[in-house]
């Protein structure tokens, strides 16, 4: 359902925060929000071959019914971050229809205030072993990693948040780094996701507000393999309270189509390659993310390298976010 972009906040011997903003993509997931009727809807996952029904609407879950209350969703679940009290993935049911032909269409990739989803992912500051090679057209990431917890994730409205009138244009929030607690700024059109900057979760004295001169294409519809695109601009403001400025650049390639398996289940997926760069001062910063997307769900996984990685097919991740079960 959405585009995340990761920003991570750290100690630098050049200035006391250096900010590096990772075109990480598209996270939140509406795990509840597509689906297909089939004729007369369905009452139970026996009326739907091959998925499951949630809320009356078919859904194409391998092997997993992600339907439930938050109570559902947390029993057993070892949560880095909770589920807000209240949250009911079948009351935040939105239409999409997919048809896995390849393309994704604006229409396939909604962006919801309130959808939220839960993913697996390796602690902050570690490193995990991946295989981004496909076997027969697989990326097999559904086996858990050492020192993975679930984390949920979910749009917010930028509607009496304290960062509001610096983004008139933002359509939501959605926060980008767990350890930081930083939100990501962002504006929906009908052909594109665009990142207008990145905001801390409270307004302080350390408090983080960045914007871009120029506001970061993170998606552009419609989107099928070869697709590319670049999106570059200066980012400026504060970030730990102190003052911030970089030049940011993305390079975006469609590079293959396959499927991916999560634990959640598998899907067909494009998966997205994004090359990062970060001019701050003298000092250059690179990044290779990999996103995996799939029709009306979004990111099911994310892959991230290390810092100036010079591999395509790197094995080591510093973050690897795949879509969960409860």
């Amino acid at each position: 359902m959405v585009v995340k972009l990761m920003m991570q906040l750290h100690n630098s011997p050049r200035t006391s925060w250096c900010v590096r903003i990772i075109a990480s993509i598209a996270l939140l997931v509406t795990i509840n929000g597509c689906g297909k009727d089939p004729v007369g809807g369905c009452r139970i996952d026996d009326d739907c071959p091959g998925a499951a029904c949630v809320g009356g609407v078919c859904r194409p879950l391998a092997g997993a019914d992600l339907s439930g209350s938050a109570v559902d969703l947390g029993a057993g679940a070892d949560l880095a971050t909770p589920i807000p009290d209240g949250w009911n993935p079948d009351a935040l049911t939105a239409t999409c229809s997919f048809n896995s032909d390849g393309t994704l269409q604006r229409a396939e990739e909604p962006f919801v205030v309130g959808l939220g989803a839960l993913f697996a992912v390796n602690a902050s500051g570690t490193n995990v072993p991946v295989n981004n090679v496909p076997t027969n057209n697989t990326w097999d990431f559904s086996a858990a990693v050492s020192s993975e917890a679930k984390q949920f994730d979910q749009l917010v409205s930028p509607s009496g948040q304290w960062w509001s009138a610096d983004f008139p244009d933002a359509t939501y929030g959605e926060r980008i780094d767990d350890g930081q607690q930083a939100y990501g700024v962002f504006k929906v059109s009908a052909d594109k996701l665009e990142l207008l900057g990145v905001v801390s979760e409270q307004n302080s004295v350390s408090a983080t507000k960045l914007k871009y001169a120029t506001p970061i294409v993170v998606l552009e519809f419609p989107m099928s393999l070869n697709t590319t695109w670049t999106s570059e601009s200066d980012v400026s403001g504060t970030a730990g309270g102190f003052a911030f400025f970089a030049h940011e650049k993305y390079v975006f390639a469609v590079d293959k189509r396959g499927t991916t398996k999560t634990p959640a289940g598998s899907f067909d997926t494009l998966r997205l390659k994004m090359s990062y760069s970060q001019l701050y001062g003298a000092l250059t910063t690179t990044r290779i993310t990999y996103l995996h997307l799939a029709e009306c769900y979004g990111a099911v996984a994310r892959v991230r390298s290390k810092d100036n990685e010079t591999s395509a097919d790197f094995t080591q991740a510093a973050e690897y976010r795949r879509l969960a079960n409860p």
